[in-house]
């Protein structure tokens, strides 16, 4: 049993990663973990983000709770990368419910998960805040705030920048974290052999270790960007309507993730269903991002020449095109799939019944 919180905390979190804290004083940490602030000199331009995670809302009970901390860290690192930014530094915020005090094997193996994280990302726990709940019934909250340095000062990745003629990209695969999540409500999930499950999982929830090698070649050829969090269509649609544009999507293009294409039967869902997923469950936490076709081959022959990124999945999609200026209203941060166009290979316009284009938390999600 954990005396108290800063018993806790030196248990589990304050002596993360020493070689990184190590680093992270040579690049302007002055003070981290043990303090009322963390102390940092700043040189250079950083993206700050802060994301949540809720249980039963981003996360079921009984989540396993190594991916869980690795996936605290990589939602917010996944919006660093999309601004051209590679991680530096992290706050972490609980709040703790009844359940959880005391629960040795959730928090180490979830601290784990931290300190393996931080590794892949070059990144370093520099504080946070712990938060306590007698109430047994309240879903634990895990908050993280993380900083990240703008690989070149001149350069940054923004939605505001897509132009007409620019093709789009997207990164990884899609539709894995969507399926998982469908087939955990609809509990079909429990009908796979338990290790094909395990499996799944993992692989639902992984984020490629080498964005950071990808954006420090993105950056070079792209300023238009943006992470795939809630899902395909709605998130395309902030790149549109910031950029005052409008999109033809080749949905035969998309790269569905091949797993869970082979485990559809089993899942009882149709390919119809896991495209439905591609297009708008998101989670995957891929990168769009749209590119000036005269720098097409130059930027894959930059991809293919550099050995991190030999895997690295990155697929064209569709292209920007011109919209009526009327079709944009004042509210540039809102989503409207209607700047999209559907196509298939042979360009030809479709009609895909896909229900909402994108994960809202102000709609009910049943």
């Amino acid at each position: 049993m954990v005396s108290d919180e800063f018993a806790f905390i030196h248990r589990y979190f304050a002596n993360l990663n020493p070689a990184l804290v190590k680093r992270a004083k040579s690049n302007g940490l002055v003070l981290g973990i043990g303090d009322d602030a963390a102390l940092v000199q700043l040189n250079g331009t950083y993206a700050v983000t802060t994301d949540s995670l809720i249980e039963q809302v981003h996360f079921f009970p009984n989540f396993p709770a190594k991916i869980l901390g690795a996936r605290s860290l990589e939602v917010n690192f996944s919006d660093l990368y999309a601004m051209g930014a590679l991680p530096q530094y992290v706050t972490l915020s609980l709040e703790i419910p009844e359940r959880y005090m005391d629960f040795d094997e959730f928090w180490s193996a979830y601290s784990d998960g931290l300190a393996e994280c931080l590794e892949r990302h070059n990144c370093t726990l520099i504080g946070g805040n712990i938060t306590h709940t007698i109430n047994r019934a309240a879903p634990l909250a895990i908050s993280v705030t993380a900083f990240g340095k703008q690989v070149d000062d001149n350069k940054s990745l923004r939605r505001n920048a897509a132009k007409v003629g620019d093709l789009i990209y997207v990164t990884g695969s899609l539709g894995a974290n969507g399926l998982y999540v469908k087939s955990c409500y609809n509990n079909t999930l429990r009908t796979l052999d338990s290790d094909v499950r395990r499996y799944f999982e993992k692989h639902a929830y992984f984020y490629d270790p080498h964005m950071a090698d990808f954006i420090k070649v993105l950056v070079n050829y792209s300023s238009c960007a943006i992470d795939v969090s809630d899902g395909l269509l709605g998130d395309l649609s902030h790149i549109l309507m910031q950029s005052r544009c409008g999109a033809l999507l080749n949905y035969e293009s998309l790269p569905l993730d091949r797993i869970s294409s082979a485990l559809l039967e089993e899942l009882k869902v149709s390919p119809k269903s896991l495209l439905k997923q591609a297009l708008s469950a998101g989670g995957d936490y891929n990168l769009v991002f749209t590119l000036d076709p005269k720098r097409k081959d130059k930027f894959e022959r930059e991809l293919k020449l550099n050995p991190a990124l030999a895997d690295f999945m990155v697929t064209p999609i569709g292209e920007v095109i011109e919209l009526n200026s009327e079709r944009f209203g004042d509210n540039d941060l809102a989503t409207d799939g209607g700047l999209i166009t559907i196509v298939n290979n042979n360009n030809e316009e479709v009609t895909l019944r896909l229900g909402s284009g994108s994960y809202n938390h102000f709609i009910a999600h049943s």
